[in-house]
């Protein structure tokens, strides 16, 4: 009986894998950003937009946008841009860097 609960358990994990695909451009803005006393414009969150041909676009915060590559794998995407920024992906919809939560916007 143990065997048949850890089996369906496994199943279940499989089929519930989160999968994100791009066919078509997507851009993820992160929610709940704190909001600062100093200047706003360098508080404005993290931003990631996937393009089709594994093109990305990711702005980590403030006002400059960086251009680089991004490979989905699981449950994980990897934006590279020199830096490499890992995201666990929760939906088609949302991601997360940390503790930070990015939503498609």
């Amino acid at each position: 009986m143990k065997k048949l609960i850890y089996l369906s358990l496994f199943i279940l994990s499989l089929t519930a894998c989160k999968k994100l695909t791009v066919k078509e451009e997507k851009e993820f803005v992160e929610i709940n950003v704190p909001k600062s006393s100093s200047n706003s414009l360098y508080n404005a969150g993290m931003s990631v937009t996937l393009m089709p041909g594994d093109i990305a676009d990711i702005l980590p915060g403030g006002d400059v946008v960086e251009r680089g590559t991004y490979k989905i794998k699981g449950k994980k995407l990897t934006v590279k841009v020199g830096k490499e920024y890992e995201f666990r992906i929760i939906s088609e919809t949302e991601i997360r860097y940390g503790e930070r939560i990015l939503e498609l916007k």
